[in-house]
């Protein structure tokens, strides 16, 4: 009975990883880049694959300083490899997503069995906040994987190691750095140090251990570190630490949020999960004495202190997140635990998980009776419908007393839902987010003839034209068509009044959706 019960659960979780990269792929290979981040990603590894120079990044000829190149490096060898196809550009972030998936799995199994592994995994997959950042070709799913996996070795093994696992975390944390710069070693330990402490570990390591750390992070941060440090030079290098990592940090530079922005990130971004995760942080601090609540506890902990420090911070985005949201299923998969391990006394998270359900099948139809959403009134519907026989069969199983039931069907409708926005609102809303289509139905923005760009910041433009367009402000259009080289000029809803409203002779080219194309009259 007991290799059966762990062949169903081999085989669950073989499903759950087919079932992500099936919600990875859909939508992902044919919706265009993203403007702005994606689009920016893709053309500045574009332009480092033809220069050449692996050291200091540029976006349309101009050095690109704002992030560490790892994220360039891996798309720049994938357009090597197999062309400059913007598919590829998201390949580094949905291969780093389904690495974090299989790290959830890997230390949910050497804590709560092949069965738990299945259920973190399958979490973690149907998280919204996951999937959405985990399609999109920047970043932060590559960061999240190294923070998580330094954090998976330092969780997976109570006991110190060696120097080997030191430098595994040591280079780990490099990587980690060259991702997104300090954050991604300063959030990695905070979240360690936090969840040490909760989980009553010695906080310090030995010095072999840690010696061992420091140098392998140095060997795979400092080769790209002094090579830049000698090409920007060393007022370069703090100006840019001032404006990219301290500014943005303490002044909040752009994305500037209230404090509690986060709470609401964790609240919709985890859905449905987000009633059992609050019930599971309360929940363990009442068993912090359990041997068995050891890695809830250093979860919770690196999950609450992780958050705070991203909400000290004045800039703020919800994929910032992503690195900690391979915490929220280990939490959960916690709770789940421990309430089919009690489940004649109490079934509160099965039963918060079933008013969760009920109130998304709720606000989908609700929502597709709104005139703003009548264009994805078909998605809303169905979330509905697949929202509300999870509901049936949750009710299920709070009478039957059986909390899978209840986290099955959460699980299931939440992957067949994410799998049809990923099929048909991901690839919609890209379009509406790029210049693929503008550039394909104006054939003229792709001939010689000037192209000007009126206060027009669109990375994709450059990314789909492969060339970089001029850039102006309205001031100074008439003075650029005065010019007579018989420019084309791109403008947005945005300024079309002031432009129109100059007096200038021009003749309407092409509409495609917000932009105009003008030229001379």
């Amino acid at each position: 009975m007991q290799e059966s019960t762990e062949t169903r659960a081999a085989r669950a979780l073989a499903a759950v990883v087919l079932a992500a990269v099936l919600v990875l792929l859909l939508g992902s290979v044919r919706a265009p880049l993203i403007d702005p981040d994606e689009a920016r990603f893709a053309r500045t590894s574009v332009e480092m694959l033809r220069s050449g120079d692996p050291v200091v990044p540029t976006f349309e000829g101009m050095p690109r300083l704002v992030k560490p190149p790892l994220a360039h490096w891996l798309q720049s060898l994938l357009f090597r490899m197999f062309g400059i196809h913007p598919w590829l550009a998201r390949l580094p972030a949905m291969l780093s997503t389904l690495g974090s998936l299989l790290l959830v799995a890997w230390v949910a199994r050497r804590r709560f069995g092949n069965e738990g592994a299945a259920w973190a995994a399958a979490i973690f997959l149907t998280s919204p906040l996951v999937v959405v950042t985990g399609k999109v070709g920047t970043l932060d799913a590559l960061l999240a994987v190294h923070v998580f996996a330094a954090l998976a070795l330092d969780m997976a093994e109570p006991n110190e190691a060696g120097p080997y696992r030191g430098a595994a975390v040591g280079a780990l944390l490099g990587l980690a750095f060259l991702a997104k710069g300090p954050v991604g070693v300063i959030l990695p330990l905070l979240a360690m140090l936090a969840g040490r402490t909760a989980a009553s570990r010695s906080v310090v390591p030995r010095l072999r251990a840690a010696t061992s750390a420091v140098l392998a992070m140095a060997a795979v941060i400092l080769p790209w570190g002094l090579a830049f440090l000698q090409r920007i030079g060393e007022a370069g290098v703090q100006s840019t630490l001032e404006q990219e990592v301290l500014d943005r940090y303490l002044e909040g530079t752009a994305h500037v949020q209230p404090p509690w922005f986060y709470a609401v990130v964790l609240a919709v971004g985890f859905l449905p999960w987000a009633a059992p995760l609050a019930l599971a942080l309360v929940r363990v601090v009442g068993d912090r004495r359990s041997p068995a609540a050891r890695t809830a506890l250093y979860a919770a902990a690196a999950l609450l202190i992780g958050i705070g420090f991203l909400s000290l911070g004045k800039g703020k985005l919800p994929n910032y997140m992503l690195p900690l949201a391979p915490l929220v299923p280990l939490l959960v998969t916690w709770e789940l635990g421990r309430e089919i391990e009690r489940r004649h006394e109490s079934m509160r998270g099965p039963v918060l998980l079933t008013f969760t359900l009920a109130g998304m099948t709720l606000v989908f139809g609700a929502a597709a009776a709104l005139p703003r959403v009548a264009p994805y009134a078909p998605i809303a519907l169905t979330g509905a419908a697949l929202y509300g026989l999870a509901l049936l069969v949750a009710f299920w199983g709070l009478l039957s007393r059986s909390p899978r039931r209840v986290y099955g069907a959460a699980a299931v409708a939440a992957a067949l839902f994410l799998m049809v926005v990923s099929a048909t609102v991901f690839p919609r809303v890209a379009e509406g987010r790029s210049c693929r289509t503008l550039v394909d139905e104006v054939p003229a923005l792709q001939s010689a003839r000037p192209l000007v760009r009126v206060d027009v910041r669109a990375p994709s433009l450059t990314y789909y034209l492969d060339r970089v367009p001029e850039l102006i402000q309205v001031s100074e259009v008439p003075a650029r068509v005065a010019r007579g080289d018989a420019p084309l000029l791109l403008v947005t809803e945005k300024d079309l009044r002031a432009v129109l409203g100059m007096g200038i002779p021009l003749r309407l080219v092409r509409r495609v959706g917000r932009w105009s194309v003008f030229e001379p009259a």
